[in-house]
């Protein structure tokens, strides 16, 4: 069984860091403010992130293939606004953290449910050997960028939060190896890096491209979803994860420059990643993700009874391998139907060249 995940993009998000007991944290354990001293649900909470993964070859040969679509402003270069907030860099495409870019699956834990794209920040260490939050096979690894998404039943990630609902927030995480090589899809982040240098400082920037900054590998590649928290105080159990195995690179020179900004006490920041916390018995499901250019507008202009729109070709493309039934078009919101003879459209489609 295959699962339809449509994303649509135009930005990206991250999750704002909260308060431990009312005041700043950190991540240095011999700290009062530290992992340790986290209190409320980071200490209380049964689905805590970040977590370990054990897997093995027999795991990823039954994964699940899944087919993930994307749309064509996701692989855009864009405007971005940069901010230090003191625990870690963040990047978005609007001041308030929303964007027109969304994400919706087909089945599963993301069936019917649309997640608009916020923002990406990153964990790192100060060594090469550690620095992501999540691991495979107990293998940390230099870097670690999270996607943030927040479902649209929400107005932001804050209503999200606040929600307690188990998936309100869809993450995705991305983690990366030093190479000799740069990466220059960091670069239009690394321009502009040194004007946040210091904690509350923001800039911006031109020409991101999320799509780059995923692996290469993205024709194919793993992911590992469970339900965990923020990774942050208040460590909120409110999060859909999405732990991406295959890794992407970062150069020793373009992670230094990273470590070399200020956290809130005026200090460099490293080591600012969270330990691994315990499972709980908490399910991981495997997928084996596809990604395919999907669906980059909704529009539905009609001559004749015909959609002329080359995108809603492609989205009744989509509609007609997923749901062959008459009675199944519609399980698919919002993305194609815009009247009532929806049904016949994706019949003739269907059987057009079109398809």
């Amino acid at each position: 069984m295959k699962l339809a995940l449509l994303i649509f993009s135009a930005g990206f998000l991250v999750i704002m860091p909260g308060k431990a007991n009312g005041a700043s944290f950190c991540y240095d354990e011999t700290q009062d403010c530290g992992p340790n001293s986290w209190g409320g649900v980071c200490n209380t909470g049964r689905h805590q992130s970040p977590i370990n993964f054990n897997i093995s070859n027999d795991d990823l040969s039954k994964a699940e293939k899944v087919e993930l679509y994307y749309s064509k402003d996701y692989g855009k270069n864009q405007a971005f606004i940069l901010k230090n907030n003191g625990h870690t860099i963040q990047a978005s495409v609007r001041a308030d953290l929303t964007s027109t870019s969304f994400l919706q699956g087909g089945q599963g834990n993301l069936a019917n449910k649309r997640y608009i794209f916020s923002q990406i920040h990153f964990h790192w260490g100060s060594k090469n050997n550690r620095g992501s939050e999540h691991k495979f096979n107990d293998a940390p690894h230099a870097m670690e960028g999270h996607f943030v998404h927040y479902s649209s039943e929400f107005s932001g990630t804050t209503e999200a939060i606040k929600s307690n609902q188990p998936n309100a927030l869809a993450v995705f995480g991305v983690v990366y190896d030093v190479s000799n090589v740069p990466n220059a899809a960091f670069d239009p982040i690394l321009k502009v890096l040194s004007n946040v240098k210091n904690s509350g400082h923001n800039t911006t920037g031109t020409n991101l491209n999320l799509l780059k900054l995923l692996p290469k590998q993205t024709e194919r590649f793993y992911d590992f979803q469970y339900n965990g928290s923020l990774t942050t105080p208040d460590c909120a159990e409110v999060v859909l994860w999405n732990s991406i195995k295959n890794t992407e690179q970062i150069s020793e020179t373009q992670l230094q420059q990273f470590r070399e900004v200020l956290d809130e006490q005026n200090k460099p920041m490293q080591e600012i990643f969270r330990p691994i916390q315990q499972l709980n018995n908490r399910k991981i499901q495997v997928y084996e993700f596809e990604l395919t250019r999907g669906i980059t507008q909704l529009k539905m202009e009609e001559n004749g009874g015909i959609a002329e729109n080359r995108e809603i070709r492609l989205s009744v493309m989509i509609c007609c391998k997923y749901n062959h039934k008459i009675k199944q078009l519609h399980s698919i919101p919002d993305l194609v139907f815009a009247f009532s003879s929806s049904a016949f459209l994706c019949i003739q489609f269907c059987s057009t060249k079109y398809i």
